[in-house]
């Protein structure tokens, strides 16, 4: 049943990152700084480091799944997002062996996935000719709104999902 829950969640909170664009304060849109929720992806990393176990990519594939849908519903070129999560929450699955699962290495996690996939996203973009943002306006007025935002959504959910992932997993190694 819990298998069922975790898409549901990606779900609601894609659903959500589309109402949060609507919510940004009138001010950032006349100051030229633009934020993208990406909380599909902070959720789909929550799942890899609290909820797969080493064999498992249940996080990995909602994530791909998710980022997917995110390329039908906004954008011109499907794939893009697509690579960019699925990039970051596979090197978050590789790093999470090597570090202990706490509130500062998932933030440390969380600021590796945002970089690694708005880069990625940003790099396609630039090459294909969908954008003509030059590095440094880009860094200040998206990356760093962008990471800001989402490391203060993370620290809103934290508590909630790495426990209930965290007892999901504990939940299926009783199982066995």
């Amino acid at each position: 049943m819990k298998v069922f829950l975790l898409p549901l969640f990606m779900f609601l909170f894609l659903v959500l990152e589309s109402v949060a664009v609507e919510l940004i304060p009138q001010t950032w849109w006349l100051s030229n700084l633009y934020y993208i929720p990406h909380w599909t992806l902070i959720l789909a990393a929550l799942m890899v480091v609290f909820y797969d176990q080493e064999h498992s990519y249940v996080g990995l594939l909602n994530g791909i799944v998710f980022a997917f849908i995110i390329d039908l519903a906004y954008t011109n070129v499907l794939g893009v997002y697509l690579l960019g999560y699925g990039i970051a929450l596979y090197l978050i699955h590789v790093l999470k062996r090597f570090f202990h699962r706490n509130m500062l290495v998932m933030l440390l996690f969380i600021v590796i996935a945002l970089v690694s996939a708005d880069f990625i996203i940003y790099g396609l973009y630039l090459v294909i000719g969908q954008i003509s943002l030059d590095l440094n306006d880009y860094l200040l007025s998206r990356l760093i709104p962008t990471v800001m935002i989402n490391i203060l959504f993370l620290l809103l959910i934290y508590p909630i999902f790495a426990k209930r992932f965290s007892k999901w997993k504990q939940e299926i190694e009783n199982m066995k």
